[in-house]
């Protein structure tokens, strides 16, 4: 289930950056009908939290629901997510699924 989850990889550098956790769903019916699922991204800000990112510091993304990943374009949630990647300021990304976020300097948690 946690396949990247290695909390002793976490250091002080990304506990004092924003913890961003991304929910979404692609259409405006799985929104609707797969209330579990959109339940289950929202429980990873409390995730966050338990692997010790303070209350402040953890940033639910969630102005995507509904919109479909075959492009950027329209997504204002998934551009600021890639922006605070790309400029360093986030300490990690919790979302469902992130195949294609990958760094270094990020703690990148997938579940």
């Amino acid at each position: 289930m946690l396949a990247t989850l290695n909390p002793a990889k976490l250091r002080n550098e990304h506990l004092t950056r924003p913890a961003l956790v991304y929910v979404r769903q692609s259409t405006l019916m799985q929104v609707r009908d797969n209330t579990a699922s959109t339940t289950r991204q929202y429980q990873l800000a409390k995730r966050a939290q338990d692997l010790g990112w303070s209350e402040p510091l953890v940033v639910v993304i969630d102005q995507d629901q509904g919109r479909s990943g075959a492009s950027s374009i329209g997504r204002d949630g998934f551009e600021y997510l890639i922006a605070e990647v790309g400029l360093g300021r986030a300490g990690a990304v919790l979302c469902l699924e992130a195949s294609r976020l990958h760094g270094k300097e990020l703690y990148s948690i997938v579940f």
